[in-house]
């Protein structure tokens, strides 16, 4: 028989945007100062499709497994990719309370690999993995009544400027796994585990 894992990704993100315009004259001549401030810009696109229409994607992980003592572990991947002008910034992640279904699988066993990397012109030093996803951990490090941090962000995710948004993110590459098992029985696991990109 075979057991359908299933693990969405919804990401949020916030973009925020300020500017102002101030003109003032007198008598005959007149001046024109113009200020336009930037409080700064969070995003976060889906690294299989990244363009700005992208934003705040929903990335779907589905696992498909036999049990079988001797396979190997079935993993799947969502990655996404941030951009922030913020010197100071968090991800966090939250899930909801899993559903094992008929399957007998627990939440200590699908495992969870976060890795950082960046484009060309992006910096992968911008934002440092925060304990215990700096190693293979399971679903359980992420809580369902509270945020964890993943990756604390100390400095902007690109100094370059990119006009086409290519080259410019940092990256954060997400990798779910799970070792087929003959305890487990066919059926359906699932559980959705939402990723915030926040100031500061």
């Amino acid at each position: 028989m075979v057991k359908k894992l299933l693990l969405s990704i919804a990401v949020t993100a916030i973009l925020v945007l300020y500017s102002s315009e101030e003109i003032a004259s007198a008598q005959t001549a007149a001046t024109v100062p113009v200020n336009v401030t930037v409080n700064g810009a969070l995003v976060i696109t889906d690294a299989s499709n990244d363009s700005m229409s992208g934003i705040n994607p929903n990335i779907n992980v589905s696992l498909s497994v036999t049990p079988d003592l001797g396979a190997a572990i079935v993993t799947g991947q969502a990655n996404f990719r941030i951009r922030t002008n913020r010197t100071t910034w968090r991800l966090t992640a939250q899930r909801t309370v899993s559903n094992a279904g008929s399957t007998g699988i627990a939440d200590t066993d699908v495992t969870l690999s976060v890795v950082k990397s960046a484009g060309s012109t992006g910096n992968a030093n911008a934002g440092m993995l925060v304990s215990p996803f700096t190693a293979l951990t399971n679903l359980n490090s992420i809580p369902t009544a509270s945020s964890a941090g993943v990756v604390s962000g100390t400095a902007k995710t690109s100094s370059t400027k990119d006009g086409t948004n290519t080259n410019n993110y940092f990256q954060v590459n997400t990798t779910y796994g799970i070792a087929p098992d003959f305890f487990y029985s066919p059926g359906t696991y699932s559980t959705i585990i939402t990723y915030n990109l926040i100031s500061p």
